[in-house]
């Protein structure tokens, strides 16, 4: 009677049943191959670490045959998603333009949005942001538009618009973050989790998410323009 694998090997070999459900039908040799090789691999730490990268590169074969994009729904979703990136990005131009026109009930509608629910503690950096970095940002907004429609008409174009997108305003609040009236505005006295940890992460997230679909998507889509 053979000894009963230990429990690194057993966790491997789990893993490696994984892998072989993970991949494709049209992978399928390389699944018995990869069953066939853990048998050889004498150390039981390799074992668990072949069968793990086994995992990772079914996942990763799978994901060029299949997209989260595919259905109507999850596209109409991304694109909304897609559509709040392009309003963030045009957030600090119309409140600009609301308080450089004098309209001080939308600057102050606007303000309620912003930390601090105050526009006035944004003042001196409206008035030194200069006109380009607004341009910088509309641009990205429209871009943002433009990779929303041609996601919904199942565009490939849609994730390099997208990035192109992304790239230029985060350019833009690069340059503004750098600015000494940009830090004033942001100093606050005690620190708040919401404020500045979770709502920063879900800014920062939010585009890596939309990005990763629209490339699965880009990958599998029949039209190119």
């Amino acid at each position: 009677m053979s000894a009963r694998p230990s429990f690194p090997r057993r966790i491997a070999l789990a893993l490696m049943g994984h892998a072989a459900r993970v991949l494709p039908s049209a992978r399928a040799p390389w699944a018995g191959a990869m069953q066939n090789e853990i048998h050889h691999i004498e150390s039981d730490f390799d074992a668990l670490m072949w069968a793990a990268g086994c995992v990772l590169a079914g996942y990763v074969e799978r994901s060029r045959v299949m997209s989260v994009l595919d259905s109507d729904v999850a596209r109409a979703l991304v694109a909304l998603l897609i559509g709040g990136e392009a309003l963030s990005m045009l957030f600090a131009t119309v409140l600009t333009a609301a308080w450089r026109m004098h309209d001080l009930e939308d600057a102050a509608f606007l303000g309620a949005f912003t930390p601090g629910d105050d526009y006035r503690r944004f003042i001196p950096l409206m008035d030194a942001t200069p006109w380009w970095i607004h341009a910088l940002w509309v641009s990205a907004a429209v871009l943002f538009v433009v990779s929303a429609i041609q996601l919904l008409r199942q565009r490939r174009a849609a994730f390099a618009l997208f990035g192109a997108a992304w790239i230029l305003g985060t350019v833009g609040n690069l340059i503004s973050q750098s600015m000494p009236e940009y830090r004033e505005a942001f100093a606050f006295p005690a620190p708040m989790f919401l404020r500045d940890y979770f709502i920063p992460a879900v800014t920062a997230l939010v585009p890596v998410f939309i990005a990763a679909a629209l490339w699965a998507h880009s990958r599998r889509s029949p039209k190119i323009t």
